[in-house]
């Protein structure tokens, strides 16, 4: 029941992709009592359309189309859909707003860790220079090596893989907030 049909056509450097679900408790949330426009997406229909623009210059995207069975929505439903998906995109970036915020005050505390360990790091060598072969120094040494190289790889990977993926993630999810959404029924 997760298989989705996606078609992608592309005209003039514009991108425009097509959807097609199987049913319409694929895109919105059968738990959601609210009406259309304000009832939430399914996280598979978020994660999923989310996902398959991430594969793309997202300012190429100019529109997506959501196809459904012909009479899984009245004409009514129908046209408020496309304002389903903005507003869910729109409060979720919201969301990833706030993650953003949390994960950019993780990163300082991390890169701050980092500049501590490495500055414990020039102390113990300039203490003990002298005596770097005695084996509670090599020990203490070990340890200190360790802690930098940990403190520095989570906060490399922090600011080059984490905080990016959150920065893209939130850019497609603007993005599909004023984007042209369509739907066709088949």
């Amino acid at each position: 029941m997760r298989e989705v049909g996606v078609i992608r056509t592309e005209r003039d450097g514009a991108t425009a992709i097509t959807f097609r679900f199987k049913a319409i408790d694929q895109l919105l949330d059968p738990d959601d009592p609210s009406p259309l426009p304000d009832r939430e997406l399914t996280e598979f229909a978020e994660e999923f359309i989310a996902g398959y623009l991430d594969g793309y210059n997202i300012k190429e995207i100019t529109g997506i189309t959501v196809g459904l069975p012909r009479d899984s929505l009245s004409p009514e439903e129908a046209a408020l859909l496309p304002e389903a998906v903005r507003r869910h995109f729109s409060f979720r970036s919201g969301d990833l707003d706030h993650d953003m915020r949390i994960s950019l005050r993780e990163g300082k505390v991390s890169l701050g860790l980092a500049v501590l360990n490495a500055a414990v790091a020039i102390i113990f060598v300039t203490l003990f220079s002298g005596s770097l072969e005695e084996p509670g120094v090599i020990l203490l040494g070990g340890l200190i090596t360790i802690l930098n190289w940990v403190t520095i790889w989570d906060t490399y990977e922090y600011f080059v893989y984490d905080y990016r993926h959150l920065a893209r993630r939130r850019r497609i999810y603007r993005r599909l907030t004023g984007i042209e959404v369509r739907v066709e029924g088949r």
